[in-house]
């Protein structure tokens, strides 16, 4: 990140609040900001009010739509990743 700021990482749809013990996020450690967020978002104003300061944007369970239209309008996103995890 440009001027050693953090990157900014959201995890959607974490209803379960597992994201973050089913992996080892230690290596983000002063790297990166993780904002977890549980409850759905459906409407595409609401989303993009909510994810436009992150870079990052992992998606789990495939349930927030994350259309072209939306993804144009986030100016800061840099990645997109599926995130699956197994017990």
């Amino acid at each position: 990140m440009p001027n050693n700021r953090l990157a900014r990482i959201a995890i959607l749809d974490d209803y379960q609040n597992a994201a973050l013990s089913m992996a080892d996020w230690s290596v983000l450690d002063g790297r990166a900001l993780i904002t977890v967020f549980n409850d759905h978002l459906a409407d595409a104003n609401a989303i993009v009010a909510c994810l436009e300061p992150f870079e990052v944007v992992c998606v789990m369970r495939e349930r927030t739509p994350m259309t072209r239209d939306t993804v144009s309008r986030l100016p800061n996103l840099r990645l997109i990743a599926s995130v699956e995890f197994e017990r």
